[in-house]
């Protein structure tokens, strides 16, 4: 399963992730894994989720991005959560590749059980029609 966190830049979304986070790390059975393009949240979260600065290894494209999560599933078959924080940062995917990229990480998800939630940097009406039903939170300015 695939779902969506949007709002625009400081409405809160990623403290909001990291809030989900922590609070199903107990209660799953597997690993959980949090992917952002900085080390700014690493000590917000619990230590017993992986945490990844995705900028340390380069990644420039929805390809190289794919690609990297495919390895991380590759090398621990127990991952059931990973976490997105921040597609356009990590892999400078907009809104025009977020059918893709979605579509893509459907595949995975169904493919090894693995759950994506991650937090795109636009508002509810500009996700596209067909993404909209994936979407978990809208986060707002309050």
């Amino acid at each position: 399963m695939v779902q969506l966190i949007c709002g625009h830049n400081g409405t809160g979304k990623t403290r909001k992730m990291i809030d989900m986070a922590n609070k199903a790390i107990d209660s799953i059975q597997g690993k959980m894994v949090f992917l952002e393009a900085n080390n700014r949240h690493i000590f917000d979260l619990d230590y017993k989720i992986r945490y990844i600065n995705t900028k340390e290894f380069g990644l420039t494209n929805a390809e190289q991005f794919h690609g990297f999560v495919c390895g991380l599933i590759a090398t621990d078959y127990d991952v059931e959560y990973v976490y997105i924080d921040g597609l356009y940062k990590i892999a400078q995917a907009g809104l025009e590749r977020l059918d893709e990229v979605v579509d893509r990480l459907e595949y995975l998800s169904e493919k090894f059980n693995v759950n994506f939630i991650m937090s795109v940097n636009h508002d509810y009406e500009d996700i596209p029609e067909g993404l909209r039903n994936k979407i978990i939170l809208e986060a707002v300015m309050s």
